[in-house]
């Protein structure tokens, strides 16, 4: 691959930036705060703004130097990690580490030539210190707001050996492309920032989400009524294709830990002491590594029937790993009880819709108390009075916990990327007024 000289030297410029970042003292303060807040050791709070969709409205496709797709992706997140620290200025700290990602994939959920995308089920693309992002760094990319068109897998539970059919996913993983991509970014960023060749921390169950892209998210409502037993069987059969992807994974040597900068959860990040870390000459086992799940589908199914079908079924999933978060944006303030016997939980998502101060009184200091503001508050508009009483009253009603306050969900900031930068700085002002 040849790289041309004004690539490389935009690229390594916007490297060496990051790493003068990295190494100011608030870097290190920012760090210290997320190992004592996810080691439940802080109630001081933690605030991460998450742009998710909007990151192509700071740094726009059109505003980049290189034009090689790879390279691309690196200047992209270079300027990505920029932005977080100079324009958003939230509490993620700027870090010298640098993950090349290893080239991973799997086969999806099959069924006679049919397939539900990929084994997560979406499209996004994780990356370390960023959260969730769309990859507008591809040449010619476009952001599609069109439906897709769906057909479920399964279209008839009373035909019993379509669930037999499924058949679970297989890891892909691409070696060659991920070596020549891994000599790239070395040449590149190796002697400017911390370079790692990493495969995949982001370990997570979007159970329910799964199950709809099998059966039909209408279909799965009427499951729990029509074909519970039929259910059961499609579910256990979900939940063995899951854990056998991620031992797939961990055989072949394409997980690693995610206890610093890795994101977590659905929102987040990994930074902790808890975590049982290999001793020289161990294998990483799942006990080494943060897990997480949701089913934010079950809004609107009781407790009892989340917990039976969904719940009883993550959490066998979780407790094979050390630490683990759940939720997403369901509320989840009458499921916390069967929620809470996960028996290494340290995380919940605590939705916008949820009763904060309910929440509160149920968790206490025993989670990670994850705060998710309403974020159309943010990306609709910007009321400065509003937003100043909506967000100290989500401080004080949170207040005893370990608290976060993630701005997440934020698909667009209609083209005004300095509103995130507002909310950072009224979220610390609200610190101030709750905490002292």
């Amino acid at each position: 691959m040849t790289i041309k000289d004004n690539e490389r030297q935009v690229i390594r410029e916007l490297a060496k930036k990051v790493a003068e970042l990295a190494n100011q003292p608030i870097m290190e303060e920012r760090r210290k705060l997320w190992y004592a807040h996810n080691d439940l050791k802080t109630d001081q709070p933690v605030i991460n703004c998450s742009p998710e969709g909007a990151w192509r409205e700071i740094v726009p496709p059109e505003t980049l130097v290189c034009e090689d797709e790879m390279l691309r992706e690196i200047e992209w997140t270079l300027r990505a990690r920029i932005a977080r620290a100079e324009l958003i200025h939230d509490d993620v700290p700027a870090e010298m580490r640098w993950d090349c990602l290893k080239i991973i994939g799997n086969t999806g959920w099959t069924m006679e030539g049919k397939s539900a995308r990929n084994a997560f089920t979406n499209e996004w693309v994780h990356i370390p210190m960023i959260s969730e992002v769309n990859p507008s760094w591809r040449p010619g990319y476009q952001f599609d707001t069109t439906a897709a068109e769906f057909n479920p897998l399964i279209d008839d539970l009373d035909d019993i050996d379509q669930i037999y059919k499924l058949i679970p996913p297989k890891v892909i993983y691409d070696k060659e492309g991920s070596e020549r991509k891994w000599e790239i970014h070395q040449e590149l960023l190796g002697d400017i920032l911390d370079c790692h060749w990493t495969g995949t921390t982001f370990i997570g169950f979007s159970w329910m989400e799964t199950y709809t892209k099998v059966r039909g998210y209408e279909n799965a409502l009427y499951d729990l009524y029509d074909y519970p037993e039929e259910m059961h069987k499609l579910c256990g059969i979900l939940e063995e294709g899951y854990l056998n992807l991620y031992q797939q994974l961990l055989d072949m040597g394409l997980l690693d830990l995610n206890n610093t900068c890795q994101y977590s959860g659905t929102g987040g990040f990994g930074y902790t002491n808890d975590l049982e870390l290999p001793k020289p000459g161990e294998k990483l086992t799942f006990k080494n590594l943060w897990a997480s799940a949701e089913s934010q589908e079950f809004i609107s199914v009781s407790p009892e029937m989340t917990k039976e079908y969904a719940i009883d079924y993550e959490k066998r999933l979780l407790e094979k790993f050390g630490l683990s978060s759940y939720g997403c944006c369901d509320n989840l303030e009458n499921k916390l009880q069967d929620v809470t016997k996960i028996s290494n939980l340290r995380r919940i998502s605590v939705s916008p819709w949820a009763d904060v101060r309910s929440m509160r009184d149920q968790m206490g200091m025993n989670y990670i108390f994850s705060c998710k503001p309403n974020p159309s508050y943010v990306t609709s508009g910007w009321d400065e009075d509003f937003m100043r009483k909506y967000t100290t009253k989500l401080m004080t009603d949170g207040k005893g916990t370990p608290f976060e306050i993630i701005l997440k969900d934020t698909h667009t900031i209609q083209g005004d990327p300095g509103r995130f930068r507002k909310w950072t700085d009224l979220c610390r002002e609200c610190i101030g007024k709750v905490y002292g």
